[in-house]
């Protein structure tokens, strides 16, 4: 168990939405996803800029190291601004009035000019190399139930980044149809100090922006990050957390690992370990260690031409080895780091060797190549051309020397288990620069008046009308309305829809979600129409968590289809007791024997093959009167 007090837990939130705009951001695209096969390809290659303040952001020069080659699909439904071959055009007002209409809710302060910026990305996913994004709204807050005021930070309205298909070590794929979006970008301050709280603030927040009625709904148009730190650690942005309940596991596991690595700090300062002395390794070439080695990883890449280097760490004996979570070694945080820049598989230290086709005389002879004690030093090697590998171990080099002053600041990637992953070192100040292309925009009383008069409701006022309305607890009714699928929930009832069974159907989504099933998946359009046909009497209620799972593993089919593929179709009253009653013929023994009390297993006899295809309440009616009846003719 965690106490988060007492390790002085802080979290913030930032939620990036889309917003349910007619046109993009900075042009007048439709603003869409294309599903189909690219009309044109664009090959680019990026290269880091100083910024206005003479600076190059660590983090662009972490992707620089790259080298990858950028390729860009893009169609003909679109113009040439998602490719940086065209300025920009005016900024979207429906945007920016629902930009300007969150500031207002969060009772943020909105400047009198807006000014548009560029944020620097190298990574490929905008092609001119840096986003366009406006600050908005300053100094909000939002209320928790605790009665905490959480800071709302700031509030940028900015253009979403194109969307990658796929990466290798030598190039990365984006497709330009998301590119420009309009989205806002709501960031918290760090005053969240529990996963509860954390998780409150994020439902809240998402229920807010959605009650606007003005922000684009389904899989991928809402993502959030979280930065968490504390005592004596350092700011983490995790990126990438899909679903609320990723929040206590990714927390947790943070903070077990920061506070792992404080401890390996530490531990290295008290054996004397300087940065200086790592600093003056250099990387030695011990290929000829391995001509005849029995790794045939090292063999395979031996005759590709490939090298072998090695680099001491001194005074890391015993640490790369060392458990920062269950099953993660502190071994892992260097082996990712050289993945993600040099796009080599990882690393191979002594302190996991021999292993791997790695005798113990290789492990030996690498201490002696580099002068390393084996008491005491940690020997890494990497392979792969001579080019990668000496920027590999450069980076090894850089993470060891972090590694003596506890967690470095940075961005991981959030993973379905609660653990993360390296993406790149925390951005800065000097990847952000005011836009030459965009001309200020004036915030004046009249457009302040127009967004005054916009309709507004607030969550919680919402679930009052809920409770009122369909007479459900109001525990059941927050839960709903916090929830992405709200929307769903009014247009199903207002359909004439049992509220009662579209409440159900949303927990066995969710139900299904944690067990694996991609739910998402489903389009919300197949959701209603399930529903619809419980309605008309097409389906039984117990047939929803079997449809839903066959259209996750099917996205394309229809719900007919499937009913029609899992043999759901609804059957008759008669048909069913004609079956009650030939099984009782069947079963008269166990009649005789348990009389009514045979009810229960008699009952899983007729589920097992009407399961899905009558409501069991009508099959438990029908057993029951079928029942009695048998028995009175015995008697």
């Amino acid at each position: 168990m965690v106490d988060y007090k007492r390790v002085g837990l802080r979290v913030g939130l930032e939620i990036h939405q889309q917003l349910q705009s007619s046109r993009k951001l900075f042009c007048y695209c439709e603003p869409k996803l294309i599903d189909r096969d690219p009309d044109h390809r664009v090959v680019r290659y990026q290269r880091p800029t100083l910024s206005e303040t003479g600076e190059i952001d660590p983090t662009v020069e972490k992707e620089f190291k790259k080298r990858r080659r950028i390729v860009y699909e893009t169609y003909d439904d679109l113009c040439l601004y998602e490719i940086d071959e065209k300025p920009p055009e005016p900024v979207d007002i429906y945007s920016l009035k629902t930009a300007l209409l969150i500031a207002r809710i969060f009772n943020m302060k909105i400047p009198d000019v807006l000014f548009v910026s560029r944020k620097q990305y190298l990574d490929g996913s905008v092609p001119s190399g840096f986003q366009r994004t406006i600050l908005v709204g300053l100094d909000g807050y939002l209320e928790l139930s605790n009665g905490k005021k959480v800071k709302i930070n700031q509030l940028c309205l900015e253009e979403d980044a194109a969307r990658k298909i796929r990466d290798s070590p030598t190039e990365v794929v984006f497709r330009v149809d998301r590119l420009g979006i309009p989205l806002v970008e709501v960031t918290t301050g760090a005053d969240l100090e529990s996963p509860e709280e954390v998780l409150e603030c994020a439902l809240k927040i998402g229920a807010i922006l959605r009650a606007t009625r003005r922000v684009r709904r389904g899989l991928g148009t809402i993502r959030q990050d979280i930065n968490v730190s504390i005592s004596g650690g350092a700011r983490v942005e995790i990126k990438g957390v899909q679903y609320p309940e990723w929040f206590k596991p990714l927390i947790d596991n943070e903070i077990k690992r920061q506070l792992k690595l404080i401890e390996i700090a530490k531990k290295l300062r008290e054996r004397g370990v300087r940065a200086v002395d790592i600093q003056n390794e250099e990387p030695r070439d011990v290929t000829e260690i391995f001509q005849k080695t029995k790794a045939r990883f090292i063999r395979k890449a031996l005759s590709r031409g490939e090298k072998v280097y090695a680099l001491k760490l001194p005074g890391f004996g015993g640490i790369l080895g060392e458990e920062i979570l269950p099953g993660r070694r502190f071994g892992k945080e260097f082996a990712e780091r050289v993945k993600v820049i040099t796009g080599l598989a990882g690393i191979i230290h002594t302190d996991e060797l021999p292993a791997y086709g790695i005798s113990e005389e290789e492990k030996q002879k690498l201490f002696e190549i580099t002068n390393g004690r084996k008491d005491i030093d940690c020997i890494v090697i990497v392979i792969g051309p001579m080019d990668r590998v000496l920027d590999a171990l450069e980076e090894v080099k850089e993470r060891a020397v972090l590694a003596l002053y506890g967690p470095p600041e940075e961005t991981r990637h959030a993973n379905p288990d609660g653990t993360t992953s390296f993406e790149r070192p925390l951005g800065g100040a000097g990847r952000l620069y005011p836009d030459t292309d965009t001309p200020p925009i004036f915030i004046t009383r009249d457009l302040l008046d127009e967004v005054e008069k916009m309709p507004f409701e607030y969550p919680w006022e919402t679930v009052e009308k809920v409770v009122s309305k369909y007479g459900i607890s109001r525990d059941v009714a927050e839960r709903l309305v916090l929830s992405p699928k709200y929307e769903l929930f009014e247009r199903a009832v207002s359909s004439g829809i049992d509220p009662r069974v579209v409440i159900r159907t949303l927990e066995i989504m969710t139900s299904l979600r944690r067990e694996g099933i991609n739910i998402d998946a489903i389009d919300e359009e197949k959701i209603l129409v399930l529903l619809q046909k419980i309605r008309d009497g097409e389906i039984s209620k117990e047939a929803i968590p079997d449809i839903l799972t066959e259209i996750a593993k099917n996205p394309s089919m229809s719900i007919g289809k499937a009913i029609e593929k899992l043999g759901l179709q609804k059957v008759g009253i008669e048909e069913v007791r004609e079956f009650i009653r030939g099984l009782l013929d069947k079963k008269i023994d166990l009649l005789k024997e348990r009389g009514e009390r045979a009810f229960k297993p008699l009952m899983g006899i007729v589920m097992s093959k009407y399961r899905g295809k009558i409501d069991g309440k009508i099959i438990a009616k029908i057993l029951q009167e079928e029942i009695s009846k048998k028995l009175r003719d015995l008697s």
